[in-house]
């Protein structure tokens, strides 16, 4: 049988490729292609370097979300001078112990754009998503060389962040090179970055904001939206990763979504045109998933084709989703366990899933 396995990244416990092993152990003498997927979240910088052999991997210091300087990755493409940076690798959840929306700052992000700026990019792509910051691409900005003032003119840290004590944007320090490249955002997310579906209402709690306080941080940013000579904050992606989405608005980027870049960097669709099912999944398939989520975007597209699709995720309410070709969905806890032990054991699970529906997956026609 031939199977495409194009699993997500289950946060904080597996990332793509770790995945996609996890559930290949499982289908022993079948003729199985794996694929790096990614949403425009974590494992989008791998699914690039997966699919691009020319690519040069840079390692550099940045300051981290929390302060702390650690090595982070990008990536840049000489003969293209492309750079992709992933947010995660700077700003992400599982880089915390425990999380603080109003202190976290997306300025390594900005600092790895420094970087590939200095290396000659001329296109730059950052892919959104698993985020731990709320600062609305603030530190980005800061990196990039953007000043913001207080109410009295004096200049706000970086670390904490301090939206909620802008007042007015000082552009004049603006890398010299921000304005002449193009600039690509990738995600799986089309929110704004304020109201009921933007960044405060729909990420902030995942992100450590109390409920009480959403209200309150959603017209925080409304106020630093108001800061920007151009409104972008209504845009599609604006909200994402924090409002990362609406700093790279204001530099002028493109909104492209995440599923159908990595597609397009993997030819998904060769494989699937010979494909006789298409296994994919995430940590928790729930009604966010089909707001663009990988999965789901994996499953319309093999559903064009009339392959197919599994979901295996670490938990669903859903059973299936016909209309987008998924027969049917999986949980992979197979007993009572706490969270931290799912998450620690999440591959093995995985595997054992798998291997529980291999009769059924080995018996599934093609539609």
């Amino acid at each position: 049988m031939r199977i495409v396995v194009a699993m997500d990244s289950f946060k904080g416990s597996l990332s793509s490729m770790e995945a996609n092993q996890a559930v290949l152990r499982a289908l022993e003498g079948h003729e199985v292609t794996i694929i790096p997927i990614s949403d425009g979240g974590e494992g989008f910088l791998d699914a690039w370097i997966a699919t691009h052999a020319e690519g040069t991997i840079i390692e550099e210091n940045v300051v981290c979300l929390d302060g702390i300087q650690r090595v982070a990755r990008f990536s840049f493409e000489p003969s293209t001078r492309h750079a992709v940076i992933e947010v995660a690798e700077t700003a992400g959840l599982t880089l915390l112990a425990h999380v603080d929306p109003w202190r976290y700052s997306s300025v390594g992000v900005g600092q790895q754009i420094v970087q590939a700026l200095d290396c000659g990019a001329k296109i730059i792509t950052v892919g959104l998503g698993g985020s731990g910051t709320m600062d609305g691409g603030k530190g980005l900005l800061e990196a990039l060389g953007v000043r913001f003032l207080d109410a009295n003119g004096a200049v706000l840290s970086t670390i904490p962040h301090r939206v909620e004590e802008v007042a007015s944007i000082d552009w004049s320090g603006l890398h010299p090179r921000a304005r002449e490249v193009v600039w690509r955002m990738s995600s799986d997310v089309q929110n704004p970055l304020i109201g009921e579906s933007g960044a405060a209402y729909v990420f902030g709690p995942q992100k450590g904001l109390a409920a009480d306080v959403v209200k309150r941080y959603d017209r925080i940013l409304n106020h630093y939206a108001n800061c920007f000579e151009v409104d972008r904050r209504a845009l599609p992606g604006a909200g994402a990763a924090g409002g990362i989405g609406f700093a790279l608005l204001q530099l002028g980027a493109i909104y492209v979504s995440g599923v159908e870049e990595v597609v397009s960097w993997s030819k998904l669709e060769e494989q699937l045109e010979k494909a006789d099912l298409l296994i994919t999944g995430e940590g928790k398939f729930d009604a966010q998933s089909f707001e663009g989520k990988a999965p789901y975007g994996l499953a319309r597209l093999a559903n064009t084709h009339g392959v197919p699709t599994l979901v295996f995720t670490g938990q669903s309410d859903y059973t299936s989703h016909m209309e987008s070709g998924i027969v049917a969905i999986f949980p992979i806890v197979s007993r009572i366990m706490t969270l931290e032990e799912a998450i620690w054991e999440a591959a093995p699970l995985l595997t054992n899933a798998v291997q529980r529906v291999r009769h059924l997956i080995e018996k599934a026609p093609r539609q």
